[in-house]
Parts: C-alpha cells; structure tokens; sequence
C-alpha cells in the first residue's frame, strides 16, 4: 500500500541511515536537480558536509541548470571521475577514466584525507554515464567495487541515476545496481508536483512511501 504524503523530502533524508547506499532513478525530463537541491538543503538544515563525487562532468551541468532556475548551489568538496575542463566547486581529489575501467582503489584513501572520517552525505552524479562507455563485465566489475562500500557509517551516499539512459546503454545496469543498494526510491513529474515513491528501504518506516511536492513550492518563477 502506497501511503502518500505532502510536504518536503527531507523525512525521507532524516530517515536514511549512516552506511547506507542509496539510489534515487529518474527519467530525462524530471529535473534531477531539484531533489539534489532539496537534498543539500537537508544537509545544510542538519550541519552535515557534503562530498560530491562528480563523474565526467555531470555536477557542473547541474550547477548551470541550477543557475537558471533560480536555485543556490552549495560550494562542496568535489571529487572529479573522469571528465574534461568543466568545473565546480572545490575540487579536492581527481580520479582518471579509461575506456576500461574506474581506479577506485584509492577512492577511500582520497576521501579520508578530505573528510578525515567525519559522517558526510556524499552525492554521486553521472554514474549511469559510464554503463554508456563500459561493457557489461566492467560494469558489474564497477557494481562490485561501489558495494563494497555499503556499511561504511561515515557517510550516507545517494546516487542519482537517470535510468532511461542507463537503461539504453545497459539494461542490467540498474537492476543489478538496485540489489546493492539499501535504499532505492523513484523520482519524477506527475502534473504539477514532484514525486519521491520509496520502493525500498532499510527502515521500514519508508517502504512504500511516497512524497508530493508542488512545483511551486520550488520554483517561484
């Protein structure tokens, strides 16, 4: 039973649990940067860091779309996967992509030295980007390494996924990216609100929760 609720989405932030995985699909046209921006406004509402893990470019994008809908960026620590000259905000760590593979082995080393262990929420933006430039076996490769992070309790990680595109580079990409993860939740644009549906989670409290939030509660045009 689906049990719908108004109002802002940070209950289902102030939910989640420190170790947690989480994965937020979406489709093209729902405006991923909106439930990013209601993200950092929980975090910034809590006193929590953030640590964003920017791959191939994806965060600067959403900071020129933020601009233009009138949206505050907030000026993170930025660790860049892959990518070009694009930038934003205070990159602190840079990790290379091949054709082949992401070196993340030393992920946690960089993360440390940055975040010295403190309980962080860390944003991943673009890795259904690299199921586009991957072949299936890198690619569970790539799901293996990110599980290994899961029970990791200084942080909260949410990645944002836009599963159309994920979806035309790799169909299994998600599924298999969803069995790893402790928390996965849909969000997308039903007339004038924003949906967040809860179709999993490790309290549950969530499950089956779903949260609606006027357009116009966010853009003010």
């Amino acid at each position: 039973m689906v049990v719908h609720m108004a109002g802002s989405p940070s209950d289902f932030f102030s939910s989640l649990k420190f170790g947690e995985t989480v994965i937020i699909e979406h489709p093209s046209a729902a405006m991923p940067e909106i439930i990013f921006h209601l993200l950092v406004e929980f975090c910034s509402e809590k006193g929590l860091p953030i640590l964003i893990d920017d791959i191939l470019d994806t965060y600067p994008q959403f900071v020129s779309r933020m601009e233009v809908l009138g949206l505050p960026h907030p000026e993170a620590k930025v660790i860049k996967i892959g990518g070009g000259k694009l930038e934003a905000g205070e990159i602190v760590g840079r990790i290379e992509v091949d054709k082949y593979s992401v070196p993340l082995g030393h992920y946690g080393s960089m993360r440390d030295k940055v975040i010295k262990r403190e309980k962080h929420v860390n944003p991943v933006l673009g890795l259904h980007k690299l199921a586009q430039i991957f072949n299936r076996r890198e690619t569970l490769s790539l799901l293996t390494t990110i599980s290994s992070f899961v029970g990791d309790e200084s942080r909260i990680a949410v990645y944002l996924i836009n599963r159309d595109s994920a979806d035309a580079a790799e169909p299994g990409f998600v599924p298999s990216f969803e069995e790893t993860a402790t928390t996965v939740a849909e969000w997308y644009m039903d007339g004038e609100d924003f949906v967040l549906d809860v179709i999993k989670a490790a309290n549950p409290k969530l499950m089956g929760v779903e949260y609606r939030i006027p357009v116009s509660e966010v853009l003010k045009g």
